[in-house]
């Protein structure tokens, strides 16, 4: 009887290993891509709702909204591609430009950045995700 049981038990387990060891051959040669709208929503939301800690540069700060309006466009025109955002904390209206993860991407943007806004200086602030 114990004979008969350690070779069932011997059996299975050669079956399990070799079961494994195809489904990981298998899984090689096909590796089918799903793609879903909930995830996509989901990561939207999740974009939308958690804000990282970074850096931005700060261009302008006032008490009047259009010069704030004005340095943000002058901003955009120079720099398409980098996101301006205008920030009201009251009594001022910022003018706050990019999303830096570390301080030293926001210095070396910085120093490119005094040509045009001399008075520019580097902000912690809640930054967004980059897709």
């Amino acid at each position: 009887m114990k004979v008969f049981i350690s070779s069932i038990l011997i059996l299975l387990t050669t079956i399990v290993s070799y079961a494994q060891e195809n489904t990981n051959d298998s899984l090689k040669t096909i590796t089918p891509t799903i793609k879903d709208s909930r995830i996509a929503k989901l990561d939207a939301a999740y974009k939308s709702t958690y804000k990282l800690n970074g850096y931005r540069i700060q261009i302008f700060s006032g008490n009047k909204r259009q010069p704030a309006k004005e340095a943000r466009l002058r901003f955009t025109r120079i720099y398409r591609k980098t996101k301006a955002h205008e920030v009201y904390e009251q009594p001022y209206f910022k003018v706050r430009v990019g999303d830096f993860k570390t301080k030293l991407e926001a210095l070396k943007f910085k120093n490119e950045l005094t040509k045009h806004f001399p008075n520019c200086f580097i902000v912690k602030d809640e930054i967004e995700f980059k897709d």
